[in-house]
């Protein structure tokens, strides 16, 4: 794991305070935090495809127990970001630019179907609209735009009325949360105004398209939104 630091969390901010001592944090408050950090580092190449993740140093790199980071380990093999061999050791599978396309296809895909779902059921589009003007008051590029980006499209899938269909979006969104949180840092190093408005602008005609029950338009714009996501990281990731 050479070249990679767990000195920052997920966010940017510390893992634990200068100075604070090493201590062994409950596994249930901690599980989801280790998770998050070790996700963005594979998601963003810190870590690369094929580092050994050994969970005791890994426990002692993150000054927490051995359980935080099985449970994490557990969770990121769920995702498709770590595979154990069959010799029992732990590896990083990777993220690359294939895995970004990869992902961002099969999100438009379960998006794209809510979308026509929902218009073919005349769905109420209100918890949309409400989910755009959330994230429109938000007024910055902030880690707060990123859950309210996600729970916009959330909202998406669950015009479909379909239970599973939500449920595999869902299955994907910490990998989506996680691409969206790297690239919505990286755009907001150069311009946070530019980046909230981006956003905005992205979301506003998508959502006036759904309120019209406009399935071809709707997606249409979903695919350019999504672009541009792609976009984010077609230079960094390899």
């Amino acid at each position: 794991m050479t070249g990679f630091t767990f000195g920052r969390g997920p966010a940017g901010s510390p893992l634990l305070a200068p100075g604070q001592h090493a201590v062994k944090l409950e596994r249930s408050v901690y599980s989801g935090r280790v998770t998050s950090l070790l996700r963005e580092a594979i998601v963003e190449g810190e870590l690369e495809a094929g580092a050994p993740l050994v969970e005791a140093r890994l426990a002692e790199q993150l000054a927490v127990s051995r359980g935080p980071v099985r449970n994490a380990l557990h969770a990121l093999e769920g995702e498709g970001l770590v595979r154990t061999l069959p010799n029992g050791r732990t590896v990083v599978v990777g993220f690359s630019a294939a895995d970004l396309e990869d992902l961002t296809s099969v999100r438009y895909e379960l998006e794209a179907a809510a979308i026509r779902r929902g218009v073919a059921r005349r769905a109420d589009v209100t918890p949309v609209q409400d989910a755009f003007a959330a994230l429109e008051r938000e007024g910055a590029s902030t880690q707060r735009l990123v859950d309210l980006d996600i729970d916009f499209h959330l909202r998406l899938l669950e015009l479909s009325g379909s239970r599973f269909l939500t449920q595999a979006w869902l299955a994907l969104a910490p990998v989506i949360h996680t691409v969206i949180t790297i690239g919505n840092r990286r755009l907001t190093e150069r311009g946070p105004e530019r980046n909230f408005t981006r956003i905005v602008d992205a979301h506003r005609p998508l959502v006036a398209a759904i309120a019209d029950f406009d399935a071809r338009r709707a997606t249409a714009l979903l695919a350019k939104q999504f672009d541009v996501t792609t976009s984010m990281f077609s230079e960094d990731v390899d």
